[in-house]
């Protein structure tokens, strides 16, 4: 989908719109050094926040049918990035879980996107980060409210805060952007600590 970036949207709720297509498919998008694509990151991040679960389950929770999970699981059964176990409950079922590579694969591809918010913010007071997380916040709890099943979500909420300080606190031992280098690591990192 291309998107004229050029747009001038007309009215404030057009602005919101326009400004959400062109983040998300910037943050869906392949980022340097990620080797996969958006539906396995999404795949690992609901393995990350819920533990070993059943085929049925992890479908339910990407929003997928059961045969587009399960090639899911099978492709990154491959990779090494999940395994499968036998289902306690159910000696005919199986439940699928991250191996260690895939909670490392997981959160290398969170902390890219994390540094290129915190990038995107870079020079932004810090009463201004704390407004926009707020202000993002009440919208994303809006939205949910208005589109989500009546179902309980909250593992994803959970699961992400669970992981969240962990990937605040790891250094990263690769430069993130062209031309970075140690001092914009840093940078970059104290702008992670200021979005919390």
């Amino acid at each position: 989908m291309q998107v004229n970036d050029a747009y001038s949207p007309q009215t404030p709720i057009e602005g919101v719109m326009h400004a959400f297509t062109r983040i998300g498919r910037r943050l869906k998008a392949k980022q340097p050094g990620d080797t996969l694509d958006h539906s396995a990151h999404v795949a690992l991040f609901v393995l990350r926040c819920s533990g070993a679960l059943r085929l049925s389950d992890l479908a339910a929770r990407m929003e997928l049918d059961a045969s587009t999970a399960s090639r899911h699981v099978r492709a990154l059964e491959q990779l090494g990035l999940i395994r499968r176990s036998p289902d306690p409950d159910d000696g005919r079922a199986f439940r699928v879980e991250l191996t260690e590579q895939g909670v490392e694969q997981w959160e290398s591809s969170a902390r890219r996107r994390m540094e290129l918010l915190s990038a995107a913010m870079d020079g932004w007071p810090e009463e201004d980060i704390e407004t926009f997380e707020r202000l993002m916040t009440r919208f994303a709890d809006g939205v949910a409210n208005l589109t989500d099943p009546a179902t309980d979500k909250t593992w994803a909420d959970k699961g992400w805060a669970a992981v969240a300080p962990r990937l605040r606190r790891e250094r990263r031992t690769e430069d993130f952007a062209p031309g970075g280098g140690p001092a914009a690591r840093e940078h970059t990192d104290e702008n992670l600590e200021n979005t919390r």
